[in-house]
C-alpha cells in the first residue's frame, strides 16, 4: 500500500549530526557505500520521462533542495540514506503511526485490527519476553512490524512512499525529555542520542531504532520516544540478554538529558 506525501521533509539545523557523521571514518564509509549501492547496475532505475528528469533536476537546482535531486538519481532522500547506512535512527511518528505498527498492547494482549497474521510461535516467543522482562520506568514492551520506507517519483511529479522488508519483532520503547520544549530541532536532538544509537548498534547490530520528538504525552505533557526493535528470527535465543543490555545503553542517555533538562523534564 502507497501514501502520498506533497513533499520531502527538509530536515533544519543538520549541522551537528553531519560533523558528527563526518569525524567518524566508519560512519562515512558506511554512507558512502549505501550511495554508491543504489548507483550501480543493480539498483539504479533511469527515468524514462526526459521532460520531468528536467523538471526535477532544474527544480532542485533552484530550491538548493538536495534530497529532490537524490530520489530521482537513487530513489532515496539525504535522510532515506542515513537512515538505511543506520547512521541516524527510523523517524517514530507515535503509537499509532504507520512504521512500526504496534500489533499488541500495553499489556501485551494483540490488538483486534492487526492486518497480518500473528503466528503462534511469534505470540508465544513475545509473552515470555513480556512476562520475564522487568521493563524499566517510563518504558513498555510491544510486538511490532518494522519496515524500510522507499519513496519515488509518479508520472505527475508527485511523491509516493510505501513500506518495505517487514520484520516482526519485540519493540521496547522508552519516554525521554521533550527535546523541542528545550528548543531543538530533530536534527538536533538526533545528534543528542547519536552515541546513544551508535552504542545500542554495537550490542544489537540488527536491531531497528526509532526516535520521535514529542510523540508521547502524559498528564498534559509531550515526552520524547525511542523505541528499539529487536527481530524475533535474529534475537529469539538472546532476546533478555539483549533486552538488559539496551535498558542500560537508553537509560544512561536519559540520564544524561535529564541532567541537562532538569529532573523535573519526564516524570519517572
Amino acid at each position: 500500500m502507497s501514501t502520498k506525501i506533497s513533499k520531502i521533509p527538509r530536515e533544519e539545523a543538520v549541522e551537528a549530526i553531519f560533523s558528527k557523521i563526518i569525524q567518524s571514518p566508519v560512519a562515512c564509509e558506511r554512507l558512502s557505500e549505501t550511495f554508491y549501492e543504489h548507483l550501480n547496475d543493480d539498483h539504479l532505475v533511469v527515468d524514462s520521462n526526459s521532460e520531468r528528469f528536467a523538471k526535477i533536476l532544474f527544480s532542485a537546482y533552484e530550491t538548493q533542495d538536495i534530497s529532490a535531486l537524490l530520489l530521482e538519481v537513487c530513489q532515496k532522500s539525504m535522510f532515506d540514506l542515513l537512515r538505511e547506512a543506520y547512521l541516524i535512527p527510523k523517524r517514530f511518528y507515535g503509537k499509532n503511526g504507520r512504521n512500526p505498527i504496534l500489533l499488541s498492547d500495553v499489556e501485551g494482549k494483540l490488538l483486534k485490527d492487526i492486518k497480518e497474521p500473528v503466528s503462534h510461535h511469534e505470540y508465544t516467543k513475545f509473552k515470555e519476553i513480556f512476562e520475564n522482562h522487568v521493563c524499566a520506568p517510563r518504558s513498555k514492551l510491544y510486538l511490532a512490524d518494522g519496515f524500510d520506507i522507499a519513496r519515488y517519483y509518479t508520472k505527475d511529479m508527485e511523491i509516493e512512499e510505501k513500506l518495505e522488508n517487514r520484520r516482526r519483532g519485540i519493540m521496547i520503547l522508552y519516554a525521554l525529555p521533550d527535546t523541542v520544549k528545550l528548543g531543538m530541532t530533530e536534527a538536533q536532538a538526533y545528534a543528542i542520542i547519536w552515541d546513544t544509537f551508535r552504542m545500542i548498534q554495537s550490542v544489537a547490530p540488527s536491531a531497528m531504532v526509532y526516535y520521535g520528538q514529542e510523540t508521547g504525552k502524559k498528564n498534559q505533557k509531550k515526552f520524547d520516544e525511542i523505541g528499539i526493535l529487536l527481530p524475533i528470527h535474529q534475537f529469539e535465543k538472546r532476546m533478555l540478554h539483549h533486552l538488559e543490555e539496551i535498558d542500560g545503553i537508553v537509560l544512561s542517555c536519559r540520564e544524561k538529558m535529564m541532567e541537562e533538562a532538569g529532573e523535573d523534564s519526564l516524570e519517572l
